[in-house]
């Protein structure tokens, strides 16, 4: 898998998907994908995970 992609997780539902590409490292992307998230106040399975 590459790094950058998370799913849009409103009530509990998966409603989409957000992708981040072009900063030096997947782990860059993924910190931009989470940051469009709490921007629009949408949560991530991944994000619940950890």
């Amino acid at each position: 898998l590459l790094g950058g992609g998370l799913p849009i997780e409103i009530g509990g539902e998966i409603v989409g998907g957000i992708g981040v590409g072009g900063a030096p490292g997947g782990h860059l992307d993924a910190a931009c994908a989470q940051a469009g998230l709490e921007t629009i106040g949408a949560g991530s399975k991944e994000q619940k995970d950890k």
